[in-house]
């Protein structure tokens, strides 16, 4: 075989193996995007009643592949004046004296010992913790991604707009607008 021959036929091997990298590596990339836009479009909020003095919601994840490593944050349009002192026996990272407003912190999930990251798998609706506040008390408790144990804030009794933002290594980041109503006893938290 002549060597122009053999340099032919290398050139177009090398073209072809090119080419075939080229459109795995295009593919590839339209399918990961493709999966992370549908765990986006399928990532849902469903209220719950409240179950004693705790309210929670379940985050859906309603596409064919898991969500991995989720967390939540949520933001509430408070006043600095909202922010009470935590009654005795209760600590908050946010407290008259360390006021703030609440912003994108994180809150814990429902499951045992209330982990700050969990995750979803397809088709699961996992309990996300929002709120607490009883008939007689004249605050409403934030927990933190510590859990239960250590509150992220005590607002005044009151209706507040508020942000839940879910992040996952998975796909780009849902916010859902809700609304907290401690005067609803029975669906105190709702979608906006």
């Amino acid at each position: 075989m002549p060597s122009s021959s053999l340099e032919h036929s290398l050139n177009n091997a090398t073209i072809g193996a090119l080419a075939g990298a080229l459109a795995g590596l295009v593919a590839n990339l339209l399918i990961n995007r493709w999966s992370r836009w549908r765990l986006y479009r399928k990532l849902d909020f469903i209220s719950q009643p409240r179950v004693g003095a705790r309210t929670s919601v379940r985050i859906y994840n309603g596409y064919i592949f898991p969500l991995n490593s989720v967390y939540a944050y949520i933001t509430i349009e408070n006043d600095p004046s909202d922010v009470l002192k935590p009654p005795a026996g209760y600590d908050a990272y946010i407290s008259p004296a360390h006021c703030s407003k609440v912003q994108e912190d994180r809150l814990c999930w429902s499951i045992a010992p209330n982990p700050p990251c969990v995750d979803v798998y397809p088709g699961e609706k996992q309990s996300l913790d929002i709120v607490e506040f009883t008939n007689d008390s004249d605050w409403i408790r934030i927990p933190s991604e510590s859990g239960w144990g250590m509150s992220r804030v005590f607002l005044k009794k009151q209706k507040y707009k508020a942000t839940i933002k879910i992040v996952s290594k998975d796909t780009k980041a849902k916010e859902f607008l809700i609304e907290i109503d401690p005067t609803n006893n029975l669906n105190p938290i709702i979608l906006r």
